[in-house]
């Protein structure tokens, strides 16, 4: 038997172990917390547009037969707009233009949360202007075509009373609808985009007075974040998790390297190991829910048949769904736009069932749904009834979704597993079918007393 003493030795490494990990973890940890304060305090990216960066341009309303006159003067990184307003046409104004166009490429806002404009306005009217980001989208704008251009706009915008610095989120721009009159794009062009942006506008009316108007712009910049968010959070899982991963290596193979010649080691290494096993087996059962769309997973699914029994009880129906077409969402409109669908999917599905009943994803685009104390035939009503709600709802990047439903009932006679493969068939009938419907499995028996009663 071995002695007090020699046990504790023996386990003197694996004490030092777990000393240098809490440093380690407890080091991330720190670092962790500051590399989110940074993102979310600092890592500024700024990028200026105004001053020698970029092309400048005045114009005026005198090539629509106004007769407003406009003109640019520089005073060091200054850009000073003298607009003499004329009320010759109804809308009279001057524009300060940024030229953003290199080749067939513009500049990419989309990832830039805001905009800062500083400037002073003198004159006999009002500092109120317009804004304009006019966007190069591939397959509806032409270069040498201005009306192919997609117009985001915002028509009002105030300078502080004393000059000063404005802000302007990317979120209050929209398409102008004179535009979409004139262009009348598909949906996929109809919501403002800034990812490749050729010119840059500064709408200046001075309120429709009369008279000498001056505009002078310090500086218009960009503001975003050196890395978003969600890569700085995917960072900083990756680091956590190679750094669990690299510390159990580690101690493994210290384990194995101090104890390997004695019997209680090798007893101690595998009751170590044997706990890990079970802690990883408990926290895999904690894992019941689906991370993307927030419903169960099979293992919640499981867990639930287990655990209320009240699930089981006869009749239960059993619908299982498959969103039609969904390969195509994700190859035309990326795989973001698909989890986007992915997401409203369950959150619609799940609006339209009772408190009892259980929405699972089964995997992929296919959710199942389990309804205690419902026959088939009132499945198959819940079933046209969420078929109709995803016609109701408008989806992300404009696309159209429908699903098909298969349902089943079970017998008490049956395992859980047969009704869901009868489901399942069922589904595979509505999409050989054509999609977009209802199939049920309605048993002979079932049909027969329908029928006598």
């Amino acid at each position: 038997m071995m002695s007090a003493s020699t046990a504790e030795s023996s386990l003197q490494p694996l004490v030092q172990l777990l000393g240098y990990a809490r440093y380690v973890f407890g080091g991330l940890l720190v670092i962790t917390a500051i590399l989110l304060a940074w993102q979310h305090y600092g890592m500024e990216k700024v990028v200026e547009l105004s001053g020698d960066h970029f092309p400048v341009y005045v114009e005026d309303d005198r090539s629509g037969g106004g007769a407003s006159v406009g003109s640019l003067e520089r005073r060091g990184q200054d850009l000073i707009v003298h607009c003499h307003i004329s009320r010759k046409n109804e809308w009279p104004f001057c524009k300060l233009g940024f030229d953003f166009l290199k080749g067939a490429n513009g500049l990419d806002m989309s990832r830039f949360d805001y905009m800062t404009i500083e400037g002073r306005y003198t004159g006999p009217g009002t500092s109120r202007f317009g804004l304009v980001l006019a966007e190069a989208e591939d397959g509806l704008t032409r270069l040498d075509q201005w009306q192919t251009y997609k117009i985001n706009q915002i028509d009002a915008l105030d300078l502080p009373p004393a000059g000063g610095t404005l802000v302007v989120p990317f979120k209050w721009f929209g398409v102008a609808q004179w535009w979409k009159d004139m262009a009348k794009p598909t949906l996929e062009h109809a919501a403002v985009n800034v990812d490749n942006v050729v010119r840059a506008e500064m709408m200046i009316s001075g309120g429709g007075k009369e008279g000498e108007h001056v505009f002078t712009l310090h500086a218009m910049r960009l503001h975003g974040k050196l890395i978003s968010r969600d890569a700085m959070l995917l960072g900083l899982v990756a680091a956590w998790v190679l750094c669990a991963v690299g510390w159990l290596a580690i101690l493994t193979l210290s384990l194995r390297s101090q104890l390997r010649d004695s019997r209680a080691a090798v007893a101690l290494l595998r009751t170590v190991n044997k706990a890990l096993e079970l802690e990883a087996r408990d926290l895999a059962g904690q894992a019941h829910i689906d991370p993307l769309t927030g419903v169960l997973n099979r293992q919640g699914l499981r867990a639930a048949l287990m655990s209320t029994s009240s699930l089981l009880a006869d009749p239960m129906a059993v619908i299982f769904i498959d969103i039609d077409h969904f390969k195509s969402i994700n190859d035309t409109h990326g795989h973001d736009a698909g989890d986007d669908v992915l997401r409203k999917f369950a959150n619609v599905i799940a609006s339209g069932i009772r408190s009892s009943d259980r929405l699972v994803r089964w995997g992929g685009e296919e959710f199942l749904i389990v309804c205690p104390m419902t026959n088939v035939y009132q499945g198959r009503i819940l079933a046209e009834n969420l078929r109709h709600a995803l016609h109701q709802q408008t989806w992300p990047a404009g696309v159209q979704v429908t699903a098909s439903f298969g349902v089943a009932q079970h017998h008490e006679r049956d395992e859980v597993g047969v009704v869901i493969k009868y489901a399942d068939e069922e589904l595979y009938r509505a999409k050989q079918s054509g999609r977009d419907r209802v199939c049920a499995h309605i048993p002979a028996d079932m049909i027969a007393n329908a029928e006598a009663a």
